[in-house]
């Protein structure tokens, strides 16, 4: 597992967030399509729209999938996406953290313990006070 510096992480977060634009476009068409879906359901429509629906929700689970994967090939972790949420492995006085970015934040500005969860957010600034003293965490 890659280990990434606050600096490396937001240094590759203009192309993250490219993917995650594309993410957003195809998150608004599957639930359009899924709100479709159970309007058909419900009505016992169409039973050839109701497979094309389906079909239309298949298909874009598979492409929100695939970008998923392209973003964790540059060693981050999809935690949500809605609102995507990644996470990037670190180091901070010698223990595992997650340098943690939320859709619509321009940079990464939180962190939290690895086996915490976005509830347990906190600044970056707390770990710019140690930084001189952890030589795994660099800025």
């Amino acid at each position: 597992m890659k280990n990434f510096s606050l600096k490396e992480a937001n240094s590759i977060l203009p192309q993250i967030k490219l993917i995650v634009d594309e993410i957003k476009d195809k998150r608004k068409r599957l639930y359009d399509f899924i709100e479709n879906y159970e309007e058909e359901m419900e009505s016992n429509q169409d039973e050839l729209e109701i497979m094309m629906i389906k079909t239309e929700i298949d298909a874009l689970n598979k492409e929100i999938s695939e970008l998923i994967d392209i973003i964790e090939s540059f060693g981050a972790v999809v935690k949500g996406i809605d609102p995507v949420l990644v996470d990037f492995p670190s180091y901070h006085n010698d223990q595992l953290i997650w340098l943690c970015w939320k859709e619509g934040e321009d940079k990464i500005e939180y962190w939290h313990g690895f086996n915490e969860g976005f509830a347990g957010r906190k600044p970056v600034s707390e770990l710019e006070e140690d930084v001189e003293e952890n030589s795994r965490f660099t800025y």
